[in-house]
């Protein structure tokens, strides 16, 4: 049977005890260390010496302003390999062979004996996200490093002891109400034993009428939404339920070692409190009653589902989210990214103005390269770039005007700036930078207000990235992206304009791919195909 496609990211649950499956055999394929399992970690183990293997293990830290991501055969290796040329090798301590830093979870929670399952974190987003009346989280507040996220329908069914403090939303007490009627019972064992027969009272057509009422404008809606609940049980039910629940990769989560201790994104806070509470369940000296484990166990699964919210939401959000900042924003190799201001003084719209530090970090293989020219060591190079990234240096500012010099027809470093994500296609631009600026309390790239229109950029505080050619072939492609030029027609194709439009429709940030269950079978493969 042919596989089943999809339009970029599907709309499966991931089954995560298949994910740590193909890990484990990885791992053995491969003679690498295999994902750690706190749970054995900690059994027995002394609380302070166990909670410190967790921080080594879901923690990347900066020591210093230095993050060492080498490659390493373990990182709870008594004498660790941890170089480069000894990839691949075989470590006589620990056993394992020295690996690159995947960005894969390799750190994993196993359910305990008590609880049996946990459930799958984006099924208990969903399952909020619709039955709790579409009640969005609270927004993560970086100044609180634990936050309400007001009533929980998915812990009422759950955990029989649970209380909000906050009224139910309309439709919460609909379903609750239902499930009085129904004689449905609290607790996760009767959850991951009945789930089938809960949702099939929840889609039945009378009831579903209750918790979603059909509007006059669009009386299929509520039908089209029950089908596709009925089939995500269906088709999708046995990835509801896991043995184990991976943390995201420890080289997505950074905290930094300095003289006022360790500082970390609160917005991990979570993922790494949900390790250290099942964690707690195998240290304690003292043994636990069974709902005590239970409540504990479904706490830290609580914690994995409002980390992965708020990391989402942090990370892909328009304005603040990570991704818009860094990577939609295009930080790559021979790039840098400054906010940009106006040029005052009569110019050339071609040219740019480069402030001093910025242009040290982009331009830094290029003073190296004079440097060693000169007759100075790569120790010494290395030193006077760190000393000119902070402050004026008379002899890097001799070899930014040399390098302008030099450049192809003495017009200046080329470079092309553009901002990320863009109104317009193609609106990148091919400028030269002719000038640096020697103040180095100066932080912003003076560009002409006549050559940011098609960046959709203005002098409010946006930014732009500039990406530097480096070599002849990029340099010659970077030529067409002059603002002279112009860019052929995307109507009329023996024109030529100054952009190419995109339909709005293909810019929207709205995100609809779940609708039309129909596209699923026609384009792309599904993730769990790869």
């Amino acid at each position: 049977m042919q596989a089943p496609k999809f339009y970029g990211i599907s709309g499966r649950l991931e089954a995560q005890d298949h994910y740590l499956r193909d890990l484990l055999i990885e791992a053995g394929a491969k003679q690498i260390k295999p994902p750690t399992i706190i749970n054995d970690l900690a059994i027995g183990g002394d609380p302070i010496k166990v909670a410190e293997q967790i921080d080594l293990l879901v923690q990347n830290r900066i020591i210093d302003e230095q993050l060492n991501s080498a490659p390493i055969c373990s990182i709870t290796c008594d004498n660790p390999i941890a170089h480069r040329y000894n990839l691949g090798k075989q470590c006589p301590c620990c056993g394992y062979r020295v690996t690159e830093n995947r960005i894969e979870s390799d750190v994993w929670l196993r359910a305990p004996d008590e609880i049996e399952y946990f459930i799958n974190p984006r099924f208990w987003a969903m399952f909020n996200a619709f039955f709790n009346n579409n009640k969005k989280p609270r927004k993560f507040d970086r100044t609180k490093v634990a936050i309400g996220n007001g009533s929980d329908l998915m812990m009422w069914f759950l955990d029989p002891y649970y209380r909000s403090d906050e009224p139910d939303s309309k439709r919460a007490a609909v379903v609750k109400r239902i499930m009085e009627e129904h004689g449905v019972r609290r607790g996760i064992h009767y959850f991951t034993g009945h789930y089938k027969q809960i949702f099939e009272i929840l889609t039945r057509p009378d009831n579903w009428r209750e918790i979603y009422p059909p509007q006059r404008n669009n009386a299929s809606e509520s039908e089209i939404l029950r089908t596709q609940w009925i089939e995500l049980i269906e088709t999708q039910g046995k990835a509801i339920l896991t043995k184990h629940l991976p943390i995201i990769s420890s080289k997505m989560i950074v905290s930094e070692e300095g003289r006022r201790g360790v500082v970390i994104d609160p917005i991990f806070t979570a993922a790494i409190d949900s390790v250290k509470n099942i964690a707690q369940l195998y240290t304690r000296k003292r043994s636990m009653e069974s709902r005590f484990v239970i409540s504990k166990a479904l706490k830290a699964n609580r914690q994995l589902t409002y980390f992965h919210i708020d990391f989402r939401r942090e990370t892909l959000e328009q304005k603040p989210g990570h991704y818009r900042a860094k990577v939609s924003s295009t930080h790559v190799c021979n790039s840098g990214r400054a906010t940009i201001s106006p040029i005052a003084s009569p110019h050339d719209a071609w040219k740019l103005v480069a402030p001093w530090r910025w242009s040290v970090g982009l331009l830094s293989v290029d003073i190296e390269s004079k440097l060693l020219q000169r007759g100075f060591t790569s120790r010494q190079c290395e030193r006077i770039v760190a000393k000119a990234a902070m402050q004026y240096d008379p002899l890097v500012d001799e070899i930014f005007k040399e390098l302008i010099a030099e450049s192809p027809g003495g017009m200046g470093i080329l470079v092309l700036p553009l901002r990320n994500p863009t109104l317009v296609q193609l609106s990148v631009q091919a400028l030269w930078i002719d000038q640096i600026i020697t103040d180095v309390d100066q932080c912003s790239i003076r560009i002409s207000d006549r050559v940011i229109k098609m960046a959709n950029a203005d002098f409010d505080g946006d930014q732009l990235m500039v990406y530097r050619p480096t070599d002849q072939i990029e340099i010659d492609l970077a030529m067409a992206f002059r603002p002279d030029n112009g860019f052929m027609s995307s109507t009329k194709v023996n024109e030529v304009e100054r952009g190419m439009i995109l339909h709005s429709e293909l810019i929207s940030m709205q995100n609809s791919f779940l609708l039309e269950a129909e596209e699923d079978g026609e384009v792309g493969l599904a993730l769990e195909d790869l």
